[in-house]
């Protein structure tokens, strides 16, 4: 049996802290935003906890559901914290031009946020020049709500203008059919362009390689440096994490034990655990978070049977495959099949 297998994706807790409080400055609920969502106390994410990508959409989903408002992205993008970028707001601030500052943004985008990326290109649009900024969804089990994408966007256009005093004007920003280009349009004062395919903003290019004002080149240096050396962290931290996501995908799922997935790396005995410590998890949650991706996936993207579902991740009753999905997403199988559709 061969079906479609996602990688596991994270996003920072501060930005989701940051995001948390914008919620709640724009009036929003954010105990319901939250509600069936591991990981939050008092409507913010315990420190050093990393927030999955499905249940960051999933906040969105419900956020959109509760606002009703058409101006949500834009609202969020105009007005969250940026300083929950960590590193690399100096990396930004301290670049030496835009086009550096947006080249930065899209190689250290990872540090914050695993649930998209930035692709950059400079492109003719009629007789003009444009740098246009396409935003790239991940895929996952919970589709992305578009104003969750718009306020990413959004946020990065103000960025840029902060950075470059205004002199970097938005030519035209496109975005999917379910957003009301005409209102957002008056918003942000910019031609909004209704049309298929991923979001994404045209710039004006003629300032992008102009030197920017206020610029420390030594600052810079020091935090790219470090910028460099978290995401080489990172990528090795993955690295692992990876593996062993492979080997239990491959060895029968629950099934699996942390001594085979030892054996398998050739590590001694005890040597994994104390790696995946480092790296702040452990075995147990890696392979929850396999099992409760592959589950997800199969039951909403392929609408697998939830008995085959239970016999394929290795679960001798479906009654055990019952309440290990209960306890992972709050409600049964049938339950969740119903509800979770956007």
């Amino acid at each position: 049996m061969s079906w479609w297998l996602v990688k596991k994706n994270y996003i920072e807790g501060e930005w989701i802290n940051a995001l948390m409080r914008t919620f709640s400055n724009l009036g929003l609920d954010t105990r319901l935003i939250v509600e069936g969502i591991a990981g939050f106390e008092n409507e913010q994410l315990i420190p050093g906890y990393r927030l999955e990508v499905n249940d960051a959409r999933q906040m969105w989903h419900q956020a959109d559901k509760i606002a009703q408002d058409p101006l949500l992205g834009v609202k969020i993008g105009s007005s969250q914290d940026y300083r929950a970028v960590g590193v690399l707001a100096p990396v930004i601030w301290h670049s030496p031009d835009a086009r550096t500052a947006l080249n930065n943004i899209v190689t250290f985008q990872t540090l914050i946020s695993e649930s998209g990326c930035f692709q950059v290109d400079q492109i003719l649009v009629g007789e003009e020049w444009v740098i246009q900024c396409e935003y790239v969804a991940v895929p996952n089990s919970v589709p992305a709500n578009s104003h969750q994408i718009l306020a990413v966007v959004i946020g990065t256009v103000g960025i840029i203008q902060a950075i470059s005093n205004n002199t970097i004007k938005v030519k035209r920003l496109y975005i999917p059919l379910s957003l009301d280009a005409d209102l957002i349009s008056k918003a942000l004062a910019c031609e909004v362009e209704n049309r298929d395919g991923n979001l994404a903003v045209d710039f004006y290019s003629e300032q992008f390689d102009k030197p920017l004002l206020g610029c420390d080149q030594h600052l810079y240096q020091i935090n790219i440096v470090y910028a460099e050396e978290l995401l080489r962290a990172k990528r090795a931290r993955l690295a692992l994490i990876d593996s062993v996501k492979h080997l239990i995908e491959n060895n029968g799922f629950s099934r699996v034990s942390s001594e085979e997935v030892e054996l398998s790396l050739g590590m001694h005995k005890r040597t994994l655990q104390r790696n995946l410590s480092e790296q702040g998890t452990s075995f147990r949650q890696v392979k929850e978070s396999v099992l409760k991706e592959q589950a997800a996936n199969l039951l909403l993207k392929d609408s697998v049977e939830i008995e085959s579902v239970a016999t394929y991740l290795g679960y001798s009753e479906p009654s055990a495959f019952h309440r290990a999905f209960k306890s992972w997403f709050g409600v049964t199988p049938k339950k969740f099949c119903g509800v979770r559709q956007y």
